[in-house]
């Protein structure tokens, strides 16, 4: 889903300088977002980009739209993330929602590494998001997010109206490689009490794609959660049509778990691409 006629809230483009060192070479915001300056926090991989997705709302408020484009050229490595949890407020107004786009192009040889903090779903909020991805052949990305059904700490439980998340992902040539859709419901959540879902609560959605890897033992590295001692986290793995990569789906009972896990996920990644590439 192309975002290019749309006004932008946030417009990032990044490409290595003649050091090979990943650096931000276009750089537009509008409120609420903006971006944090370039942080270099791998010591072992100086030349890799860290930066932050910051913003002045307490959230997101009924009919919100934020709209934001990646652009990685060749070789260039970001980790993004943002400053803190998405809240989605309450929309009692019938029909009232939040929507956040992405359009996001991937170049050869480079790295998008999308760590975002939870998102929260308040009681009557509406919250859709749609997520296109580029991706050349010789691109990589560790996509991930973490969804929040309430205040559960205040007893909110599943009292939103729904979440809608829609995720494509294309050759430059428009090639579809893979779309997943997800509709969770809110207060007409059938399962919300099931004995499997209601003690862990937390949703994970994690999709990667690594160019011409053995999925297979990625996959058994990234499913062996009792050897990681990874307590409270359910989760199973795909492989994505064409090899492309794996898409991980998880629960977990309480945040701080699942965040452990996506840790442990892309240091496993980190660590399969060095030793593919020896």
């Amino acid at each position: 889903m192309a975002t290019s006629k749309r006004t932008k809230n946030l417009e990032l483009g990044l490409e290595c300088d003649r050091h090979g060192y990943t650096i931000v070479n276009h750089q537009y915001t509008a409120y609420p977002l903006g971006i944090s300056r370039t942080f270099r926090s791998d010591l072992a991989n100086p030349h890799h980009a860290n930066l932050y997705i910051t913003s002045n709302s307490p959230g997101l408020l009924a009919n919100d739209q934020l709209n934001i484009s990646l652009q990685l050229a060749a070789n260039t490595h970001l980790h993004l993330s943002d400053q803190s949890a998405t809240k989605v407020h309450p929309m009692p107004i019938t029909g009232t929602k939040a929507i956040v786009n992405y359009d996001i192009e991937i170049g050869e040889g480079a790295t998008l590494e999308f760590v975002p903090e939870p998102i929260i779903l308040f009681q009557d909020a509406t919250f859709e998001q749609t997520t296109s991805i580029k991706c050349h052949p010789q691109g990589k990305l560790f996509w991930s997010e973490i969804i929040v059904p309430g205040r559960l700490a205040r007893g909110e439980f599943y009292e939103f109206h729904h979440y809608f998340n829609s995720l494509q992902v294309t050759s430059p040539e428009g090639e579809l490689w893979f779309t997943d859709a997800m509709r969770l419901q809110g207060k007409l959540n059938y399962f919300k009490n099931n004995d499997l879902f209601a003690p862990s609560p937390i949703l994970g959605n994690l999709v990667i794609i690594l160019p011409q890897r053995n999925l297979q033992l990625l996959s058994e590295n990234l499913e062996n959660i009792e050897g990681i001692n990874c307590l409270g986290v359910m989760l199973a793995s795909s492989c994505l049509p064409q090899g492309k990569g794996l898409v991980i789906k998880a629960i977990a009972t309480g945040t701080r778990e699942l965040k452990n896990y996506l840790l442990y996920a892309l240091n496993c990644v980190r660590d399969f691409e060095e030793k593919s590439q020896i």
